[in-house]
């Protein structure tokens, strides 16, 4: 029989398994496509192949200022017997496309980015030649295709310039620039709406309304936003059964993913759990994870759509938003796996003990003399100040002991700790 004091006795999991489980419950998702122009694809995801429609350049063109000859009439070429060529015009990288022709004998002067003329093979630099009138004295020989950019040097017709699931970078949206493109198709961010459980923070509020009593939402908000996803910050929860499922049910006909924060654990007022049941089916899929901190995080399915229950202490809230929310995020924009996060190679700085539970082990990685050291972060599952000082984590499996100078993956918190990896 259950205690008066206690409202559910969940089955904790496997941290591992659980999160196989999410992505099994949501595994028919279809994930929607946008398209968008350019100059907003920064840092988007491309949501099918990029085949170039064109040859980039387009035409022959030269990559110096200079003159278009012909290559085989400097053979023999020296300072003291120089090829001479007559000047018959100039071209700018406007002049395109050219009916300009060298004849033999014939130069034209063509500066950076011009198209070459008709018949030249080759561009010599003007700091090469000698001035004489309307002639030009060339003092050695010239290469075939010296100083010239061919068509489709860069980029030929039919190529395939980007795969499906890139990440598009400044550079990348050039080069879609290059190719004509104005748009790109991309995978739509998902929407993810957070809620806020618990009568304290309304308490808060209410009792001084320019306070932000609900920062772990911020937090999250901020963790979520860098992932790719757009943000909605719903509110508070207040401890009821109806108002919490009120909530919950407005923020899923929102949002694609839901995140509660608070109200998942054991406790009489900890309602997440029974209102996720009451909204649809599954419900509740996992209720508690063998994880430390993070042991009462919890996932539920209703209408398809994920609702992740995250505990209300802010290391806990972190850790259970590493394991279900990240990867969720990751997958919705069109990526497996840890998605935006960088991952890199630490050596720890201390022994470790991960104890009978998997251990969601934050850490501070330093960059010392060319290798990371990763120095283990302790501190209270309530102290906001351990997540501040960490800049990455591991997941450490039970039972473990890792000697120092030991290798561990170290998954960043997010692409802003790359400018905190300095000693």
């Amino acid at each position: 029989m259950i205690r008066p004091d206690i409202k559910r006795l969940p089955k904790r999991a496997n941290p591992l398994e659980a999160q196989k489980k999410l992505f099994h419950a949501i595994g028919t998702t279809k994930l929607h496509i946008e398209t968008i122009p350019l100059s907003e694809a920064l840092g988007r995801v491309l949501a099918k192949d990029v085949f170039s429609g064109v040859n980039v350049p387009d035409h022959d063109k030269t990559f110096i200022d200079g003159y278009a000859i012909n290559w085989q009439e400097t053979k023999g070429a020296s300072v003291n017997k120089p090829a001479a060529f007559k000047i018959v015009g100039k071209l700018f990288p406007a002049d395109y496309p050219t009916t300009v022709k060298v004849k033999s004998g014939e130069a034209v002067y063509v500066a950076c980015g011009a198209s070459i003329p008709k018949v030249a093979t080759s561009t010599v630099k003007v700091e090469e030649t000698r001035l004489n009138g309307d002639q030009i004295q060339v003092m050695r020989e010239i290469k075939p295709g010296e100083g010239i950019i061919p068509r489709g040097d860069d980029v030929k017709k039919g190529a395939l310039i980007f795969k499906q699931g890139q990440v598009l970078r400044p550079q990348d949206i050039g080069l879609l620039a290059s190719i004509g493109l104005t748009k790109a198709e991309v995978f739509k961010k998902p929407t993810l709406a957070i809620l806020s459980g618990g009568d304290e923070l309304v308490k808060q509020c209410k009792e001084n309304p320019e306070r932000i009593a609900n920062n772990y939402a911020l937090v999250v908000a901020g963790l979520a936003s860098e992932l790719g996803a757009a943000t909605i910050l719903q509110g508070i929860m207040p401890d009821s059964l109806d108002k919490v499922q009120a909530k919950i049910g407005e923020a899923l006909t929102q949002a694609d993913i839901v995140v509660t924060i608070g109200g998942s654990s054991v406790g009489v007022k900890d309602f997440v759990p029974d209102a996720v049941n009451s909204l649809g089916n599954p419900g509740a899929v996992v209720q508690g994870i063998l994880l430390r901190p993070g042991a009462v995080s919890g996932f539920g399915i209703v209408d398809g759509k994920p609702v992740v229950m995250l505990p209300g202490h802010i290391g806990s809230c972190i850790a259970g938003f590493y394991l279900f929310v990240a990867p969720l995020i990751s997958r919705y924009v069109g990526m497996e796996g840890a998605g935006m996060l960088p991952c890199l190679t630490g050596e720890l700085t201390e022994e470790f003990d991960s104890g009978p539970q998997f251990r969601f082990l934050l850490l501070h990685l330093t960059r010392v003399e060319g290798k990371f050291l990763a120095k283990p972060v302790e501190g209270g599952s309530s102290a906001l100040t351990t997540i501040v000082k960490s800049n990455g984590y591991t997941i450490v499996s039970p039972h473990s002991t890792l000697a120092k100078g030991s290798k561990v993956e170290v998954t960043l918190l997010g692409k802003l700790e790359l400018t905190n990896l300095e000693s």
